[in-house]
């Protein structure tokens, strides 16, 4: 039953995730572009400089809010058609506990994210480690792991946003939404995160029962 309740979490969200993986393909082959113009351009030296005296990342800035939007597109195309004429209900009639139904729905966008930004990252440090030190390109995962995690963070909200049966509520969760994730975006040197991210481990894991909640309201019939 488990085989075919991800069965059909894939049919319905493969185009998104397609689109998902096309756009960090995209986002891969334009980072290797511009470092190899920046090294073409101001040489080895110049660049390395630019990077070690001053901080500057080597991902373009743009890149930060990619894994978000990846999580919120997840998250809202697996479940907001489920609110759909209430389609949830015939979800949670299905012979396994409701517990376990919502367990594996998250973990299966959760999976699917961290394969994806894991695969990213993986290519991005091996291709990086033709132009720079290895010290580099681990300070570039640090920086880049508050991003990461707002991508995981942004796909659990906007699950427990898209199952709220009420609209009120909606936009209060929105809002609260928006203030936490803004956290992770704030510009700091490099390194700054690092001690935090047990933490924001901690947060995610209560994150990952905030759907439950709003389904439990659906299932109870809010309005």
């Amino acid at each position: 039953m488990i085989q075919a309740l991800l069965l059909k979490e894939w049919i319905k969200t493969r185009r998104v995730i397609t689109l998902i993986g096309v756009i960090f393909v995209a986002l891969i082959i334009y980072s290797l572009i511009n470092t190899g113009q920046q090294f073409r351009v101001g040489g080895a030296v110049q660049t390395w400089a630019t990077v070690i005296l001053k901080d500057m990342p080597i991902l373009p800035s743009f890149t930060q809010w990619i894994p978000l939007l990846a999580g919120l597109l997840l998250g809202i195309a697996q479940f907001a058609p489920e609110m759909q004429d209430k389609r949830l209900k015939l979800t949670l009639h299905l012979p396994l506990t409701e517990t376990r139904i919502m367990i594996t729905l998250l973990m299966f966008g959760v999976s699917i994210l961290l394969f994806i930004f894991s695969l990213s990252y993986l290519i991005l440090s091996f291709s990086f480690s033709f132009y720079y030190p290895k010290e580099i390109i681990e300070s570039m995962i640090w920086n880049s792991l508050p991003h990461l995690f707002a991508g995981v963070f942004g796909y659990l909200l906007a699950s427990w946003i898209s199952l709220e049966p009420v609209w009120r509520q909606r936009i209060g969760y929105a809002l609260a939404s928006v203030a936490f994730l803004s956290f992770l975006f704030i510009r700091s040197a490099s390194g700054a995160y690092a001690p935090f991210i047990p933490f924001l481990t901690v947060i995610l894991i209560v994150c990952f029962f905030f759907p439950f909640y709003s389904m439990y309201r659906f299932k109870d019939g809010a309005q």
